[in-house]
């Protein structure tokens, strides 16, 4: 429409705004520079911790990773001193998991304390005596190896005669009588971090390729507490044969009586470090999610002032950085969930109350409605990386219906109704008399 009253209506929309449009821009670009200025010293930081790792694995443990025992035999008497591959004849694996988030500086590290017991039993499949080496590796790298009450017991008792403790494995060898089964028994405490898994023994060919062994009455029962979060498998791992759930405890259960697999067994505890790792996408797309913030504003402060406004709209905008770096550094001294929440309710408090009394409560009202949409949705979503698409997306629908409905009172507004359609004056017809004449 190109009416005159078209144009000045306008041109006073944009003329009332241009101020707060001008404040909204200069704020978007100091903020970004802020933003990526913050995000870049977070991740140097993130990541000095992480590849720190090292370190924190000599001092608290590194990964379990606790391989399956492997037997040879020969019988006592044969001519050759060659041993020859045996097979278990049951494997029953208890291990508890004491979850302990270690910290250092901002980055947590997954750390847990593990009580290992596993009962082996490998029969002599000749009638006659026969010579057994039983060997199991230790479960960490040399450079984070720290056992406690590390002990072999066959049929019960140490046999340290028989038995050599080296940095890598535990090696039994000795005589088992015809037809006989032994029981080896395994045992030992040990600090862990990140992850806790059971590696099946593998033949390695001389072309490189693995051949897998068979596994027979093989039983893992793994029990977490303190969990926080949820459990994660790694990748090429066999999944649970059942899982029970009580609280912060997790109790899995691998059960099968006859296994052929190139999979192993582990879990990987919650790592509340891929926060960092969340906060720094967000703080990415927080440029994004300003502009729809300010552009809230510019609908919650529409009955103010020109001047108050690009004010108003101001102080919100410091108020609206302000969160990420606050949020971060709380979470040095707290849980994630906790201050991420404090500074959430802290900033939001600050911008509604200010609102409330320097301009109104249904302008404070709104602005409540802003923050939610466009501060605590965008940061609850990145937080929960498992749900960040839905949450957006619902929080998306919402705003579209509102966003709809205020751009059809602007239209409205702007354009005003259609014009009124113009009547014809009617036509008077002279007097027939008249026309004769």
């Amino acid at each position: 429409m190109n009416d005159p009253a078209h144009r000045l209506r306008k041109s006073h929309f944009f003329a009332e705004n241009s101020l707060a449009i001008g404040v909204i821009a200069a704020a978007a670009v100091a903020l970004s520079c802020g933003w990526r200025l913050f995000a870049g010293r977070s991740l140097d930081r993130s990541e000095r911790a992480r590849t720190a790792s090292l370190d924190v694995a000599r001092i608290w443990g590194g990964p379990i990773a606790q391989p399956q025992p492997e037997v040879r035999w020969r019988r006592a008497d044969a001519a050759t001193v060659e041993l020859e591959s045996g097979e278990l004849a049951s494997t029953d694996v208890a291990v508890d998991l004491a979850v302990d988030y270690r910290r250092r500086g901002i980055t947590e590290y997954p750390g847990y304390e593990a009580a290992f017991s596993g009962d082996y039993q490998f029969k002599n499949p000749a009638p006659d005596p026969a010579f057994v080496a039983f060997t199991v590796g230790l479960p960490v790298d040399r450079s984070a190896l720290m056992l406690r009450d590390l002990r072999l017991l066959v049929d019960g008792q140490e046999d340290p005669k028989h038995t050599e403790y080296a940095p890598d494995r535990i090696a039994w060898r000795g005589r088992i009588e015809g037809a006989r089964t032994a029981r080896f028994t395994l045992a030992y405490r040990a600090r862990g971090l990140g992850r806790f898994g059971y590696r099946f023994v593998a033949d390695r060919a001389a072309d490189g390729s693995v051949n897998t062994r068979p596994v027979t009455a093989f039983k893992l029962a793994l029990t977490v507490h303190n969990l926080k979060g949820e459990l994660d498998f790694p990748v090429g791992s066999m999944a649970p044969t059942a899982m029970q759930s009580s609280g912060a405890t997790r109790v899995l259960t691998w059960d099968v009586e006859r296994l052929l697999t190139s999979f192993d067994v582990g879990v990987v505890l919650p790592d509340r470090g891929d926060v960092a790792v969340a906060l720094g996408h967000l703080i990415q797309n927080a440029p994004f999610f300003y502009l729809l913030y300010a552009a809230g504003l510019l609908f919650a402060l529409s009955t103010v002032g020109r001047r108050p406004r690009a004010l108003h709209i101001a102080g919100f905008s410091a108020a609206y950085f302000l969160y990420f770096p606050l949020a971060t550094y709380l979470s040095a001294y707290l849980a994630w969930p906790i201050a991420s929440s404090l500074a959430l309710a802290g900033i939001s408090a600050l911008v509604i109350a200010h609102a409330h009394r320097f301009v109104g409560a249904r302008v404070a009202g709104q602005v409540a409605l802003v923050q939610a949409f466009f501060l605590a949705t965008p940061a609850i979503a990145y937080l929960l990386p498992m749900h960040t698409g839905l949450i957006l997306v619902i929080a998306g629908f919402i705003a579209l219906g509102s966003g709809l409905h205020f751009v059809g009172r602007l239209a409205l507004r702007l354009d005003g109704d259609e014009d009124e359609p113009q009547i014809a004056p009617p036509v008077i017809e002279p007097p027939k008399a008249e026309v004769e004449a």
